[in-house]
């Protein structure tokens, strides 16, 4: 799957590109569809850019939905990384583009690192939240088992002596056996600082491992995930659908972590029919 910078909309879609400059880094965010329908903001993974999230845009759009995509603090052209990347900024910088838009409440949708960010985001202002979806993306404040717990927190230190060029051929080889994702992967991956890898891969840890749970309660919640998806996300997000009646997983048969990419058009159904459903009801 080719990945643009500028996703098939349909004709005449209203378009903005800005800038929110927040703690020292310039947030570039793009915004496409009907000014006045309800908002969508996707956030992309660690190393990724905005065109991981791409592949849902003209889909949103088309179902009248308007759409808001960004690159997180230190990833794509929302660098330098400025006062650094935490998961509470980078939650921060995400309402600050709401902020920016002036909107009051919008659906977030995350994939993976994006979706921890999402639901930090809601932890903190969850009246700006109308509902989450999850791509590839395990509970916040999961809390694993102590050993996992322990494999987790020795990723960073790993990170550090790993050679560089090695460590992004290798990120781009694991993520996905699709070769034409793996060359977004490594270019994306390029424009990423080796130390802003390493923080924004501890603040992923962080969300995972010791990061206070974001109970969404009646919060809808699609938690969407690849049926070959990494048992640790696996195991998360089926005990997050069985805690909450408002939660709904759908695992995508044949594809992994990068679940909206590798089956977008299954992943644009299920997006669509969850926000149909979800946003009419409420």
């Amino acid at each position: 799957m080719r990945l643009d910078d500028r996703p098939a909309l349909p004709p005449a879609t209203p378009t903005t590109v800005g800038i929110r400059t927040r703690a020292g880094t310039p947030l570039r965010y793009r915004v496409d569809g009907d000014p006045e329908a309800p908002l969508v903001v996707c956030t992309h993974g660690v190393s990724f850019d905005h065109r991981a999230v791409g592949p849902q845009v003209p889909a949103l759009v088309a179902a009248g939905y308007r759409t808001l995509t960004w690159d997180v603090r230190g990833h794509g052209r929302s660098r330098p990384s400025g006062a650094g990347i935490t998961l509470a900024r980078v939650a921060e910088d995400l309402l600050a583009l709401l902020d920016a838009v002036e909107v009051d409440r919008a659906v977030l949708v995350g994939q993976s690192f994006g979706g921890l960010v999402s639901q930090e985001a809601f932890a903190r202002a969850p009246s700006r939240v109308a509902a989450l979806v999850m791509l590839g993306t395990p509970a916040l404040g999961d809390a694993p088992g102590p050993v996992m717990r322990r494999v987790q927190r020795l990723r960073v230190p790993l990170l550090r002596i790993w050679p560089d060029a090695h460590l992004r051929r290798t990120f781009a080889a694991l993520i996905t056996d699709d070769p034409e994702l793996r060359a977004y992967v490594a270019d994306a991956t390029r424009a990423v600082s080796k130390a802003d890898l390493i923080a924004t891969s501890a603040a992923a840890i962080h969300g995972l491992v010791d990061a206070a749970p974001a109970p969404t309660g009646e919060t809808p919640v699609l938690l969407l995930r690849g049926e070959k998806e990494e048992s640790l996300v696996a195991r998360s997000t089926a005990a997050w659908a069985r805690r909450f009646p408002a939660t709904r997983e759908v695992v995508v048969p044949g594809v992994g972590h990068l679940v909206n990419l590798e089956a977008a058009e299954a992943t644009n159904a299920a997006l669509v029919s969850f926000l149909n459903a979800n946003l009419a009801a409420r």
